[in-house]
This record gives structure tokens, C-alpha cells and sequence, in this order.
């Protein structure tokens, strides 16, 4: 079968990469101010720090159907794998749009996004390099984001807050105690797990993280926002392969300047300790 693999634009993967697979891109809506426009990540910024209200919004099943329709006019089915559905309304989309064309699409939750939703999208497209039929595929896929880790800091977090991805508490503890919060994707959602003070302590414990994981085909993917030393540090400091790529516009949105995010499928078995803890 040709099997054509499509994402969309939460999924953060070096574009080096989404060439090479051929990968199809279906884009949110961005929302500057409450009305549909197109940006730059690098003008959500400035956008946001003017104080202008930028949100994201859902892949609408219209605009999914669309994309289906050309796809399969060219290829025999589609793996069509989104960002967790408890983050955004984009999966559902895609499974009610799904429906119109029966067997040929299958659609995958991620329970991730950015980096982490990167990484099980460049497995489904190896996988689907390998001649296996679309149903095998999926069924493979729908096992990994039981081993999927997220584990990102972030400079600033009122724009998480702002869109309801943490609790007000998360945010009054931060900026209260000028605190930088390590946040980690558990179950599909984003989840409080350490408080350091600093940032070079977060990036210390994102390295510590990743190093006490065997990771699957020796490779990260690291989604950023304008932290190219951060990303050298991370770099330096991991033995597994990274792959790093500047985050698209919806990561942006809610990570804003100065935000890493690593994403990869774990080997293990048993998976990692998830409790919050406080860094001194």
C-alpha cells in the first residue's frame, strides 16, 4: 500500500525530516485579536508581548476532509496522527471527518504534541516506509503513546495559564517565587513536575531525565523557541541522537520566548517516576 502520513501543525519536526517522508501538514487556525490570520512564530511573539490576544484553534473536520479527499487521490490509505485530545479538539475532528472514506484513514491520538507528537510521527512514516498494510501500522502506532515522554521548561508561564494547559496555581507559585517549572506531558495533559531556580537547573534536569531512559532508535526530537544555547547544552550533555528544530506557531503560542521541549518514545518497561518534587 502507499500510505501517506498526515499531522498537524502542533507537531514539531525538523522540516528536513517532514520532506523526506512526504509528511502532510493540516495547519490549527491562529486567532490574533478574534479574528483568522497568518503568522510568523517570530510576530506571535511580538504580538504577544504588545499585550494582543493570540490563540489557537481546532483543525475543523471540514478542512480535514479536504485534505483527505486530494491525499487519497494519489495514495491507498492514511495514518493520520494529531495532538492529544485532551489538549485540543483537532483528534476528534479528524475521526468525524474519518468517517466519510472507511477503511482508508486511520487516525491515531497521540495523548502528546510539539516534540513529542514529532517523534511518534516520524515512526509512523518509517513504518509505513516498510510496505506493511495500513491496519498493522495502526495498531503499532496506538501502542507507543503508552511509552511517549514530554518533558520541556519554560521561561514564561502566563500564556499556559492563559489557555487553561496548567492551573493559575502553577503560575502564582512561579512568578511568586521567581521560579522556573519543569512540566512534563502525563496521560495526554501537561503535568506539574519539579520546580528548580533557575533555568540552567531545568535544563540539568531535562538531561538527568532523558539519560536515565533507554531511549527507542537512539533519538530526541527538541522543539525550541529562540534557545539555540539551551539546545547546544541538551546537546551536549545526552547520549542519544538529537534532532532539533525551531517550534512552529501553535507551540509558541502557549511556550512563548525561550521555550525546550524534548520529546521522545521510551524502550522501557516500567516507564519513570512521575511524583512533583522541589529543586533547591
Amino acid at each position: 500500500m502507499r500510505i501517506k502520513v498526515v499531522t498537524d501543525s502542533s507537531c514539531d519536526l525538523p522540516q528536513a525530516l517532514i520532506e523526506k517522508y512526504d509528511i502532510e501538514v493540516v495547519p490549527l487556525d491562529i486567532i490574533l485579536n478574534g479574528e483568522k490570520t497568518a503568522m510568523t512564530p517570530d510576530e506571535i511573539i511580538k504580538k504577544i508581548d504588545e499585550g494582543q490576544n493570540v490563540k489557537s484553534s481546532q483543525v475543523t473536520p471540514l478542512k480535514f476532509k479536504e485534505a483527505y479527499s486530494l491525499i487519497l487521490k494519489k495514495y491507498d490509505g492514511i495514518i493520520s496522527i494529531h495532538l492529544s485530545s485532551k489538549l485540543s479538539g483537532t483528534y476528534n475532528s479528524a475521526v468525524l471527518s474519518a468517517k466519510d472514506f472507511g477503511e482508508k484513514i486511520e487516525v491515531v491520538d497521540s495523548l502528546s504534541t510539539s516534540a513529542a507528537l514529532g517523534a511518534l510521527v516520524l515512526k509512523a512514516a518509517e513504518l509505513s516506509s516498510d510496505g506493511d498494510d495500513l491496519k498493522k501500522i495502526s495498531n503499532k502506532l496506538r501502542e507507543f503513546p503508552k511509552s511517549i515522554e514530554t518533558i520541556f521548561g519554560i521561561k514564561v508561564i502566563n500564556n499556559l495559564v492563559k489557555g487553561g494547559r496548567v492551573g493559575p496555581i502553577v503560575g502564582k507559585l512561579t512568578n511568586l517565587f521567581n521560579a522556573k517549572p519543569i512540566l512534563r506531558g502525563i496521560d495526554g495533559e501537561i503535568k506539574l513536575y519539579k520546580v528548580t531556580l533557575g533555568f540552567k537547573r531545568v535544563l540539568k534536569e531535562i538531561t538527568n531525565f532523558i539519560n536515565t531512559h533507554n531511549v527507542l532508535d537512539e533519538r530526541i526530537i527538541l522543539a525550541h523557541v529562540h534557545a539555540d544555547e539551551d539546545v547546544e547544552y541538551i546537546k551536549n550533555h545526552v547520549s542519544t541522537k538529537v534532532l532539533s528544530c525551531h517550534a512552529g506557531q501553535i507551540i509558541t503560542i502557549h511556550g512563548g520566548y525561550g521555550f525546550v521541549l524534548v520529546g521522545f518514545i521510551s524502550a522501557d518497561s516500567n516507564g519513570f517516576h512521575k511524583n512533583m518534587t522541589f529543586s533547591e
